[in-house]
């Protein structure tokens, strides 16, 4: 496909809600239904689906209930949990011994190294020792006056973080970090890639549905009543002289069939040092955030592939973002930069229309 850049005055960031695009009748046998799910990925999970019965709804809602909080579990670097080996426990263990991990756990690390090297270290699970650090400033400063971490501090957590301390055995299924400095950090692909797992499931009993987590929307299918494709709001950034998001323009891109559209914003896990905002996306090279976007959003079929393409662009200078994108078949990108103006591929562009309304409500 022709992708032509284009630079637009729409102001548009990361934040999603569903709706629904009119297109042709179709007969009444499914009934829409919406639901939630609050305690996993430590986001509000919402959900669209279509089916003949409630008893059917509600086995759908319970087992993406339960696949989700597995996955969190078993992604969570800070806790552990009775009987469960996850990836804090491969972080317990580094430097002492193998562990032996369950699949979706394994696939995710070896598909994290994977995404390591497509995208030159931008997308770093390794590099968990700076991002404690990190994560405890943005804590302090949730209740304190905020301080920035020592750079002496950080380069020094920066002496282990290689990919290659991280040594997989397929056979065995275990996963041994060889440095027992260094630390797994899944945060940068964790939530996409168990959105696709659970779509991909769900897909095998479900024909229509859309699952929102957070930043990372899955759809499969196309609604099945009146309407012929998802639409997947995306809000104007706007924001007060503290960063705060105030609401904004809400633009639409159509979804159909089965695809992703993954959002990395700075604007809402972070804190503000002396009039500079300081988000909670880490550039591997100089171990600080980059405050080039207020949003980057990707869309492809593959929400873990997504993810980390969100979390890596959002690293790069705008060319070099869109350059990049055009090697990756079947994704496009979308740059909101800080001065609000919006980049981005032509592909992208025609998922889009303007609503021309207004709404401090990331759920519409």
């Amino acid at each position: 496909m022709l992708r032509m850049k284009r630079i637009i005055s729409l102001a548009i960031a990361a934040v999603l809600s569903l709706s629904l695009f009119t297109g042709c009748e179709k007969e009444p046998e499914y009934t829409k239904y919406n639901g939630s799910i609050w305690d996993s990925f430590d986001t509000i999970i919402s959900t669209v689906s279509y089916h003949k019965t409630e008893e059917e709804y509600k086995a759908f809602m319970k087992y993406t209930q339960e696949r989700y909080r597995y996955l969190h579990e078993l992604f969570d670097i800070y806790n552990s949990y009775d009987g469960l080996v996850n990836a804090k426990t491969i972080n317990d263990n580094a430097g002492i011994a193998p562990v032996k991990v369950e699949k979706e756990l394994f696939d995710l690390i070896e598909f994290s190294i994977d995404w390591y090297h497509k995208t030159g270290g931008k997308v770093n699970v390794a590099m968990g020792s700076v991002l404690k650090i990190w994560h405890d400033v943005r804590e302090y400063a949730e209740y304190n006056t905020p301080v920035l971490p020592d750079m002496e501090k950080l380069q020094a957590a920066n002496q282990h973080t290689s990919i290659d301390s991280i040594v997989l055995d397929k056979e065995n299924m275990t996963v041994f970090i060889t440095d027992p400095e260094t630390s797994l950090d899944l945060g940068a692909v964790a939530k996409g890639y168990a959105t696709e797992i659970i779509c991909a499931e769900l897909a095998e009993k479900y024909p229509s549905f859309a699952i929102s987590a957070g930043g990372n929307v899955r759809v499969n299918g196309s609604p099945m009543d009146e309407r012929t494709r998802w639409g997947i709001g995306v809000q104007n950034p706007n924001v007060d002289e503290n960063y705060q998001m105030i609401g904004g323009n809400i633009d639409l891109a159509f979804l159909y069939g089965n695809q992703s559209l993954v959002c990395s914003g700075g604007y809402q896990r972070f804190f503000v040092h002396e009039g500079e905002r300081y988000h909670h996306l880490i550039d591997p090279v100089t171990l600080y955030p980059e405050n080039i976007y207020n949003g980057v959003s990707i869309l492809c079929e593959d929400s873990g592939m997504a993810d980390a393409l969100s979390t890596a662009i959002f690293m790069m200078e705008p060319q070099k973002a869109l350059d990049f994108i055009d090697t990756i078949p079947d994704a496009e990108c979308m740059l909101v930069l800080t001065d609000g103006s919006t980049m981005l591929t032509d592909g992208f562009k025609d998922y889009l229309q303007s609503c021309g309304i207004t709404s401090t409500s990331p759920i519409e």
